[in-house]
């Protein structure tokens, strides 16, 4: 199969062809029609610390987490059929050997969800990672109820974006702080008000939240906590050692503290779908051909994003 790979780092990204994976128990082979670039991919394919922990770092690397494609072989034990059109995305951990930047990629399948045929599998790549990221953190650790207010930082950025959307669906009346050329964007996304980055402090004020979610990392627990109502969630998707600190401030003042490891699960997949068939956008910053991964890097580095970067990889080589 083709696979964009390095064997160093992005300066060294090129087409190879390497040996096509084999499914083992209750894993699926998928032939990879489209994908969708994460900043954990920067880290993988820049060498960073957090890179080595985020991927099997097998050589040659192939990077590449979330994935739209076709069924093509079956291990015992899967519960999908060939000939399925699914979508998900690759464990965020040392699991992951080889990614989805390529012709073919090997996955559990009760990590995959079957793509409607409403959306595409650009958008269901978009979807994915992003998605589950904002889904988890909203549902799962700020456990946001119909009427709570939100805070959404990087309300335009890949998570931000759909975690607006998400927020929305799940009943919050939604902030988002972004910057001032992403004002009507955000609005679009559905967000009841926005708050504007770079114009003083943004966090400055008497509003006060349930959640406060910020995939991006942009604020520490000790910026954030004036706004936060009692009980009320800090949520980045990050570990530092200043947020393990206040992880154990936090419950003192009353307050909760958690990051989010993202887990690719069928039903928060099908979920996703079902409210992008009811008007969930999935915002999308721009498209590269897999061969231009390098460029759409470079893309991601630019900031300003408005959506998520997604790779076409069928046809893409």
């Amino acid at each position: 199969m083709k696979a964009l790979s390095t064997a160093r780092g992005v300066a060294e990204l090129e087409i190879r062809d390497l040996p096509l994976p084999e499914p083992g128990a209750g894993e699926v082979r998928v032939r990879v029609r489209a994908s969708a670039l994460n900043p954990a991919d920067q880290k993988v394919l820049g060498g960073e610390f957090a890179g080595n922990i985020l991927h099997g770092k097998q050589r040659p690397l192939v990077a590449g987490y979330d994935f739209a494609g076709t069924v093509e072989a079956v291990g015992p034990g899967a519960d999908l059929a060939k000939g399925d059109e699914v979508f998900g995305f690759l464990a965020y951990g040392r699991a992951t050997r080889r990614g989805a930047f390529a012709e073919a990629v090997v996955a559990p399948s009760v990590t995959l969800a079957r793509r409607p045929a409403t959306l595409s599998p650009g958008d269901a790549c978009a979807l994915a990672t992003a998605g589950a990221t904002a889904l988890q953190a909203l549902r799962d650790i700020g456990r946001v109820k119909p009427g709570q207010r939100v805070l959404v930082v990087g309300a335009s950025g890949g998570v931000g974006s759909l975690a607006v959307g998400v927020a929305k669906k799940l009943g919050a009346d939604v902030t988002g702080l972004c910057s001032a050329t992403a004002v009507e964007f955000v609005r679009s996304l559905g967000a009841d008000s926005v708050i504007v980055r770079g114009q003083a402090d943004p966090l400055r004020g008497g509003s006060s939240y349930d959640v406060v979610f910020d995939p991006a990392c942009a604020y520490s627990f000790g910026a954030v906590r004036h706004m936060l109502r009692p009980g009320g969630a800090y949520i980045p998707t990050l570990p530092s050692p200043g947020l393990f600190l206040a992880m154990g401030l936090a419950p003192l003042l009353g307050k909760r503290v958690a990051f989010l490891t993202v887990r690719s699960r069928r039903t928060d997949l099908e979920q996703l779908a079902a409210w992008a068939a009811d008007g969930l956008r999935i915002p999308i910053d721009s498209t590269f051909p897999v061969r231009d991964v390098g460029k759409a890097l470079a893309r991601l580095a630019r900031g300003g994003m408005k959506g998520r970067v997604v790779i076409e990889v069928e046809g893409g080589f």
